[in-house]
């Protein structure tokens, strides 16, 4: 395989130079644009694969962007003077698609989005697991097999596309990860107003959640909801809304919408409520 350069000592980047240098994918190093991604870089990976902007760069054929969405042309455009000839060049948004790259691609390089479809903490925290995660990606054909080589040594599950509508895409990315977490927070917050103790929250949100998650998977549709909602519970539905936040409120409000306007019929009746004809 050939080596990789990865731009970017962030979240997303030091978590994968540390993903493939685990798995002795050759890295030609990782680019760190500031004195702290520099900083947290050199905590876990070798002092020989770290890069700063203002050293000379190696020649590679291979550029993994772990970059700001705003950023990724300027960089790519920054970087292709000193590129292998048709090197490939992959950016890791799920907002943007390929065709941030175009200038770069009509200049000869192979362009493409290799694009995690996971959560990334702290680059210091302990090295994410990528066995197993979806992967999404597209773009030129030269640059989605090397994605795909690239997903392979990390164990992920590639999955190529085209025609993708990226906003929508990203946006139920966004759904299904950092809202969430807000959401979480949200839960653990509400449970300590509550009166349940404080320390013992957030594993039982985290518990909570794991199993609904587990159980939306396996159902692949509405089929294993629990909740007031199914049971017909609008008495306990109207207590939760009143001892809410207000803020809160609106999230339970929405998505309360949401199940009930996908679920329909299958739904109890509130009390009140007539059934169409």
């Amino acid at each position: 395989m050939e080596p990789w350069l990865i731009v970017g000592a962030g979240r997303l980047g030091l978590q994968l130079a540390r993903g493939l240098s685990q798995r002795d994918v050759p890295l030609a190093g990782i680019l760190c644009r500031s004195p702290e991604s520099r900083a947290n870089a050199g905590k876990v990976l070798p002092e020989q694969l770290l890069l700063d902007a203002d050293d000379p760069l190696p020649v590679v054929a291979r550029v993994l962007l772990a970059v700001r969405d705003r950023e990724i042309e300027e960089t790519a455009r920054a970087l292709a003077p000193g590129l292998a000839s048709q090197a490939v060049i992959l950016h890791c948004s799920g907002a943007l698609g390929p065709a941030v790259l175009e200038p770069l691609a009509q200049g000869g390089f192979a362009t493409g989005v290799f694009h995690p479809m996971l959560a990334f903490p702290h680059p210091l925290e302990p090295p994410v697991d990528f066995r197993g995660a979806v992967v999404t990606l597209a773009g030129h054909p030269v640059a989605v097999a090397a994605a795909r080589e690239l997903a392979q040594a990390l164990g992920m599950l590639p999955v190529e596309v085209s025609n993708l509508t990226w906003p929508l895409y990203h946006a139920a990315a966004a759904l299904a990860g950092p809202l969430v977490y807000a959401l979480l927070q949200a839960a653990r917050e509400e449970l300590q107003r509550a009166g349940f103790p404080a320390e013992k929250a957030p594993q039982a949100v985290a518990n909570l959640a794991k199993t609904a998650a587990e159980h939306a998977h396996r159902a692949g549709g509405w089929g294993f909801l629990t909740g007031p909602l199914v049971r017909g519970d609008w008495e306990t539905v109207r207590a939760h809304r009143s001892a809410l936040q207000p803020e809160v409120r609106a999230m339970y409000d929405a998505i309360t919408a949401f199940t009930r306007a996908r679920l329909g019929r299958e739904l109890p009746l509130e009390e009140g409520e007539r059934e169409d004809e």
